[in-house]
């Protein structure tokens, strides 16, 4: 399920109207390239099919029938993809602005190489662990920060303003 997780966090952190902007200016136009081809290498391509491999293992302990699996694997990742897409250009701006071009380039060249696909692939599988270990320590956590909250806070008030706010 990290899967969830880190779709709803891009979600969260990205609803807002595409960033990206077209330039005329060569250079920035440019490094905006290098940070594409690095968004591409570190997050997309290869890693939609890990993702994919993972939601089918993921599923399979889930107990739905084999065709529900198959319906979830298959909307689940085009969607996912989907947003990543939409996801890594968004972030074009922001790599370009964090990055220099001889951090990316670097970056690029390293991503580029076999050894630096398999790191990337093995960061991903490692994101997955540290999820899998993660969850039953943040569960608790957070159920006891909440109850904490609404101790200190009126929680059906709080829940009354954020459903208002939400219409």
């Amino acid at each position: 399920m990290r899967i969830i997780v880190i779709l709803a966090i891009l979600l969260a952190a990205w609803a807002s109207p595409a960033r990206a902007q077209e330039t005329s200016d060569p250079a920035r136009r440019s490094h905006l390239e290098l940070a594409g081809r690095y968004l591409e290498l570190t997050q997309g391509g290869d890693l939609i099919k890990q993702m994919r491999g993972q939601m089918e293992e993921g599923y399979a302990e889930s107990g739905l029938p084999p065709e529900q699996r198959a319906w979830m694997v298959q909307n689940f990742s085009q969607m996912f993809s989907d947003v990543m897409a939409a996801t890594m250009v968004e972030l074009r701006d922001d790599v370009a602005d964090s990055f220099t071009v001889q951090e990316l380039e670097t970056a690029i060249a390293f991503y580029g190489s076999p050894i630096g696909r398999s790191v990337v692939r093995k960061q991903v599988d490692m994101n997955v662990v540290m999820q899998q270990v993660m969850m039953p320590l943040l569960m608790p956590r957070m159920t006891e920060l909440m109850e904490k909250f609404c101790i200190r806070f009126d929680c059906a008030a709080v829940g009354a303003a954020a459903a208002k706010q939400g219409r």
